[in-house]
């Protein structure tokens, strides 16, 4: 697989936004000039990653009265966030690995209520190159003409040296040496005055629970980029390590709730709906199920999607890339399906930055999605709530050439295909002719016109559309399982007359055999209880304005023992409302482990 496509398939999986800082440039210049630095950091944006590893071992630390996970986070992300870290479990790590011309050295981590908390230093072998951010490289063509790019450009034609693009992603994470699972992950990435790189991150999710050992999987992405805007062409280099180390506690923690009668006893015992199976009514309890990995590579045939012919195929480990005659694009991997349609026309990526924020701006060419996707995009935003598309519902189950049981049809016959079992419809849209232009408008003024929203994608006319465009948007969800993130299994698709035109699916386990079941669980008045007991001790300080439902299901968990890999256990789910929830209109939620009580996630973790 090309670099080109190496990265593409990084970003694919990733969310970032751009935070310009003017103090940057002046104290890039003024380190060329060696005159004294500005004291200032570049800010930087928060990135989503998946990616791959192997191995490099580090070590534990001794006790410690500071940190520098927390004084990291204290200064970019607030006092209380930085006291809140500084007790938690702390392990000096100090261990590097050099990918390319840049050494890596995760300095210290903090492990805290499920989540992991890392600070390390980027450096290059030779001094004489200019180091990057990846939030920065990753928009290079436009970041290269802007006042702060053209610093670094400049800085590197002084010394001579490289412009280096750097990052560091968490990917994947064991406890007590057991099965390392993929993570949520966020990077904030600083440029220090000395040229180097702080990067940090914060991993969480159900992969996480309290432990002896962490084992961590970091992804190392270095790229050589090009004055003119673009990665140089080779440059890519990618590597994984995986690092151990046993945290210590820092300090006694002083955010205990004071009196934990108090903190529970005006907890509602009812007033909300309470959801279990007709087996726990008949028995108290519900079993365990295995939990059996996903993997869409072995399964999945290009020719289920499209029949027009592979152009160009793709394929690095663990994945697949597929591009077809007619210009559509498959994306898999182990736990993911993504399917669009593209033009053989090109767009400039940065229209809409030069419209709006630099005239000199250079174009950055980019295939241009097909007329249905960007209908698919507009009913995505409809499900997501945003205030153009507000009180906007299924209508219609006929359409000119398709029926909403059709759809649906060839929906499940995919799943199917795809040995997705236990999936149910809980979302869907009927996109007419009169719908795809009305809701198509409200979509342009709410991101071209309003100044609500930014995005360089190409603006379309859906005055524009036909019968043949109208289509059924559905969302089938895995009713098994608990997890609102990633341990669900969710599937979408765009569906119109000539079948799938966009498709975006995700599982990473599937139900098993059924195992013992556990001789008791704990009751749903009690998992209420757990969660005015979690969030009173949460670093957000959230309060619970009403309980909206209590659901007895099934998550996929780590095992008892850890070497035991995972397995679908009891766990309560609560959705509830929260004050920011109450003024901003949504729900938040927790789950908890029905066999122990412990909490497994939630919106406030």
């Amino acid at each position: 697989m090309d670099d080109k496509r190496k990265m593409q398939n990084i970003l694919n999986h990733s969310l970032s936004g751009l935070q310009e800082n003017p103090f940057l440039a002046q104290r890039v210049i003024a380190q060329a000039k060696g005159e004294k630095p500005v004291k200032r950091k570049l800010s930087l944006a928060l990135v989503l990653c998946i990616v791959l590893g192997i191995a490099i071992i580090g070590t534990a630390c001794a006790l410690l009265a500071s940190s520098q996970v927390a004084d990291f986070f204290r200064q970019y992300w607030g006092k209380d966030m930085g006291d809140w870290l500084q007790e938690g479990k702390i392990a000096q790590v100090g261990e590097s690995v050099t990918v390319g011309d840049v050494v890596f050295t995760l300095d210290e981590v903090v492990y805290r209520d499920r989540g992991i908390y890392g600070v390390g230093t980027a450096r290059a072998v030779d001094s004489k190159d200019v180091l990057v951010p990846m939030d920065m490289a990753e928009d290079w063509a436009i970041w290269s003409q802007k006042q702060e790019g053209k610093a670094l450009i400049s800085l590197a034609e002084i010394t001579n040296g490289k412009l280096i693009m750097v990052n560091c992603v968490p990917d994947k994470i064991g406890v007590d040496e057991g099965t390392m699972l993929t993570v949520n992950a966020g990077v904030y990435n600083v440029r220090n005055d000395d040229g180097s790189i702080t990067f940090s991150f914060e991993a969480s999710g159900y992969a996480l629970e309290d432990g002896t050992t962490y084992q961590v999987m970091l992804d190392y992405e270095t790229a050589e980029l090009g004055t003119d805007g673009k990665q140089v062409e080779g440059s890519l280099k990618l590597r994984s390590g995986t690092v151990s180390f046993m945290p210590v506690m820092m300090a006694e923690r002083t955010d205990e709730p004071e009196n934990t009668a108090t903190v529970t006893a005006n907890i509602p015992q009812d007033g909300y709906e309470v959801m279990v199976p007709d087996e726990y009514r008949e028995t108290g309890t519900i079993p365990y199920y295995q939990a059996v990995a996903n993997d869409f590579t072995a399964i999945i045939r290009p020719e289920w999607l499209n029949r027009s012919g592979i152009l160009k195929e793709e394929s690095d480990t663990g994945s697949a890339y597929y591009v077809f005659n007619d210009h559509a694009v498959l994306d898999v991997a182990p736990e993911y399906v993504g399917y669009r349609e593209y033009t053989d026309e090109q767009f400039d990526y940065n229209w809409r930055a030069r419209e709006v924020d630099d005239p000199n701006l250079e174009p950055d060419w980019s295939d241009k999605q097909a007329f249905s996707y960007s209908i698919a995009a507009v009913a995505s935003f409809v499900n997501w709530g945003d205030d153009f598309a507000k009180d906007t519902v299924f209508e219609k189950k006929q359409l000119t050439y398709l029926s909403f049981e059709d759809a649906d049809t060839s929906a499940k016959k995919m799943m199917d295909l795809l040995h997705l079992s236990g999936y149910e419809l809980t979302w869907a849209l009927d996109m007419d002719l009169d719908r795809i232009k009305m809701l198509g408008k409200a979509y342009n003024e709410h991101w071209y016109e309003s100044g609500s929203g930014f995005t360089n994608s190409p603006r379309y006319d859906y005055d524009l559309a036909t019968a043949e465009d109208e289509g059924y948007y559905l969302i089938y969800t895995q009713t098994s399982a608990a997890g609102l993130d990633e341990t669900q299994g969710s599937a979408s698709f765009f569906i119109t007359s000539r079948g799938i035109v966009y498709a975006e699916i995700r599982c990473y386990y599937m139900m098993g055999e059924k195992a013992e079941a556990p001789d008791t669980l704990i009751t749903s008045e009690k998992a209420v209880e757990r969660l005015y007991e979690e969030i009173a001790r949460s670093r957000n300080g959230e309060k619970v304005v009403r309980i909206k439902t209590v659901e007895l299901t099934h998550m996929p968990v780590r095992a008892e023992n850890k070497q035991d890999g995972m397995v679908f256990a009891p766990v309560w789910k609560v959705i509830y409302l929260d004050e920011s929830g109450e003024k901003k209109g949504f729900d938040s939620w927790a789950i908890f482990n029905a066999v122990n009580g412990k909490l497994i996630d939630a919106t406030f973790r």
